[in-house]
């Protein structure tokens, strides 16, 4: 016969596992596992109309996963998923109009998506991914003295240092089992190389650069990283009690960039001066000078918003559909006007789909009810437990 404790403790075990294989094959849950949406629009042909409604529906399904717990990833290539295997997903169509208009055709067509259909293959395409508790980072630096690249990287180092001492996770490739230990100094790990970019490049200089970063991020699980720029020049000589001291002028930005949306978060610059008979030994006293000014400026911002923005630690989500830039500000100001210290972030928005996560004193039933009094009255709205709101546009 098998001990009392013991047989608790192989319950205890076989719990334990159950739950993280569950944890394990858990995948995201459409609120309704068919989407209807219907629209009225006008195209070429009826062939360019249904498609255009199909891909209409389908975007706006794949938006609502933002109110769960998951995010998309390679967004520009599942754009192209989508339009090129619409049929996959598409339960049933109903045209109710089709006529010709002005020389074009109008029809009056609804499109029901099979949403548990779609959110398992998105999920097994790994489009995909639930955002982790501490998210890797990345760093994107370009550094020069009087216009030349620097062979050091002083600042690189610097700030990695810094980064490390924060005990953030980091893209390193040595010490695979304490990679994220603070105690092992920044200087004994080796970071990934990237493939595609350069690590020594500040990408938002450019719009096709940060697309390429931001690629490169997620295909590494890089959930945000630090982008920027030091640029060091000499700005004059002068001798000091019989030495010869370099001046040099240091500018550095810094911006906290978001790798699924490319949306910078955070932008932060400063000049710092320093001098030293080694312009060298200038150089990176005005460097660190730099970076140990900012970095606790652009971190910072990370602290603050990242787990309200993207986890669940807000008191409140909102899914917007179908509405336009001015409801969602007028949205944003009867927030404020409810709770003037409330924060409001966008988690993410696409096709007709924006989430916004909000952390403040009020309560869900009072923005409700503001919202019927105070200029939503086409917008059908739900609440949904246990912190959640829907807002649809009629």
């Amino acid at each position: 016969m098998i001990p009392r404790v013991s047989r608790f403790l192989l319950l205890a075990t076989a719990w334990v596992l159950a739950v993280s294989f569950a944890s394990a094959i858990e995948q995201p849950i459409p609120s309704a596992p068919l989407l209807p949406r219907r629209y009225q629009i006008s195209g070429s042909s009826e062939e360019a109309v249904v498609k255009e409604a199909r891909t209409r529906a389908l975007r706006s399904a794949i938006g609502r996963i933002y109110f769960t717990d998951y995010m998309l990833r390679a967004r520009s290539l599942l754009e192209a998923y989508v339009d090129r295997y619409s049929d996959n997903f598409v339960a049933r169509q109903k045209v109710w109009t089709s006529e010709i208009r002005g020389g074009r055709r109008y029809m009056d067509i609804e499109v029901v998506v099979d949403c548990k259909k779609l959110y398992d293959d998105l999920n097994e395409k790994k489009f995909l991914y639930r955002p982790a508790f501490r998210p890797i980072f990345y760093l994107f630096l370009a550094e020069t003295y009087n216009g030349q690249a620097v062979e050091d990287m002083f600042g690189r180092k610097h700030l990695l240092q810094i980064t490390n001492l924060r005990e953030y996770r980091y893209l390193w490739q040595d010490h695979p089992s304490t990679a994220n230990d603070p105690s092992i100094p920044a200087s004994l790990k080796t970071e990934v190389d990237l493939i595609t970019i350069s690590a020594h490049q500040d990408p938002t200089t450019s719009a096709t650069e940060l697309a390429k970063a931001c690629r490169e991020a997620q295909r590494y699980e890089i959930e945000v990283f630090v982008a920027g720029t030091i640029e060091t020049k000499t700005v004059r000589n002068k001798e000091v009690y019989f030495d010869n001291y370099t001046y040099v002028e240091t500018h550095c930005t810094l911006s906290l960039v978001r790798s699924d949306t490319a949306e910078i978060l955070s932008t932060v610059s400063t000049t710092v001066s320093a001098a030293h008979v080694d312009p060298e030994e200038a150089r990176r006293m005005a460097t660190a000078d730099a970076l140990d000014k900012l970095a606790p400026q652009l971190f910072g911002v990370f602290d603050k918003q990242w787990d309200k923005m993207i986890l669940r630690k807000a008191d409140l989500r909102i899914m917007a559909i179908g509405l336009n830039d001015v409801a969602v500000n007028v949205l944003r100001q009867l927030i404020t006007g409810i709770s003037p210290e409330a924060e409001i972030y966008t988690r993410c928005s696409f096709a007709d789909v924006g989430v916004l996560t909000v952390t403040w004193n009020g309560k869900a039933q009072d923005l409700l009810h503001t919202l019927r009094l105070d200029g939503f009255p086409s917008v059908r709205m739900f609440y949904v437990e246990p912190n959640g709101l829907i807002l649809e546009n009629i």
